[in-house]
């Protein structure tokens, strides 16, 4: 996990090492109740709300969530948000 501040933003960015998205559902992830990994079992796959929840918030907040597949394994989960959120 990291933090950068840059002029007007501030950036935080997740990096893991797991399976990652394929890239053709890379997109679809922040969809409420979507979920990758269809191989386990209903009782401990969850809900698939995590992304769709942080989306919404970002959005909410004038910022940009990004999802980039790593080049060796993993994903990258860039959050960018305004230090100043513009009045509405």
């Amino acid at each position: 996990m990291r933090l950068a501040e840059r002029a007007k933003t501030l950036v935080i960015s997740v990096e893991d090492d797991g399976p990652g998205i394929p890239e053709d559902l890379v997109e679809r992830v922040v969809e409420p109740f979507f979920k990758v990994d269809t191989s386990r079992p209903a009782s401990e796959a969850g809900f698939g709300l995590g992304l769709s929840i942080v989306s919404d918030i970002t959005r909410s907040h004038h910022g940009s969530l990004q999802l980039q597949r790593r080049t060796s394994q993993g994903l990258k989960a860039v959050l960018e948000i305004p230090k100043i959120i513009p009045a509405l």
